[in-house]
């Protein structure tokens, strides 16, 4: 159960719990895998890839496909992504009404780059709310579901693993709060069966925190 009384830092995932993202960079990569013979279904590569960062899709890719891949293509993949993110990207003012209402601090610890980041909190109208409180897998050696970028933000906010909520909607992500020793939400009912505590809401936080 999570203990609100112990909160100190809120730890946002981006893709898929702040944005909407991971429906549209999922049929990009799913059409151009389709275009090289992929045999998956949707649903199938979803799993594979959901909560990885683009360099862990790059190297667990040729693991289970039978594929060659090259720069052109992962780079084709993100530009159509990001294409993508300009066109379809939508704010969503309940989730800043939201970050507003807040008492504690709060961050965004991302499996996604810097530069993916600043481009869907932009679209979003969430980058001012994340000003100077955004983490990417970028800045660690090991990404999601290790540890290692969970830590990173509990060390720069100086508080310990127990003080932190972390709210994550992929498997991936959720494996790396607990390995962290966070208190964690799991974000969508899909998780429920896995982790205990579960909102599909997130202004169901608010409750949450009392």
């Amino acid at each position: 159960m999570i203990d609100p009384t112990a909160v100190k830092l809120i730890i946002f995932d981006c893709d898929g719990v702040l944005v909407d993202t991971e429906t549209l960079a999922n049929q990009v990569l799913y059409q151009h895998l389709q275009a090289k013979g992929l045999r998956y279904s949707l649903s199938e590569m979803t799993q594979l890839f959901w909560g990885l960062s683009f360099t862990d899709m790059q190297v667990r890719a040729p693991q289970h496909f039978d594929m060659q891949f090259n720069d052109h293509f992962w780079t084709q993949v993100q530009q159509d992504t990001f294409s993508s993110f300009r066109l379809n990207l939508q704010p969503n003012p309940a989730t800043l009404e939201l970050l507003k209402a807040l008492k504690q601090p709060y961050c965004v610890a991302s499996s996604g780059s810097h530069v993916k980041m600043t481009l869907t909190l932009t679209l979003t109208g969430l980058l001012a709310a994340f000003e100077n409180r955004r983490f990417s897998a970028e800045q660690v050696s090991r990404g999601k579901p290790a540890p290692d970028l969970f830590l990173l933000v509990a060390n720069h906010y100086g508080v310990t693993p127990a003080q932190c909520l972390v709210i994550e909607d992929s498997p991936t992500g959720c494996e790396a709060a607990e390995a962290a020793g966070m208190q964690l939400l799991a974000y969508k009912a899909e998780a429920s069966l896995r982790f205990p505590d579960v909102i599909t809401d997130l202004r169901g936080l608010l409750n949450i925190l009392g």
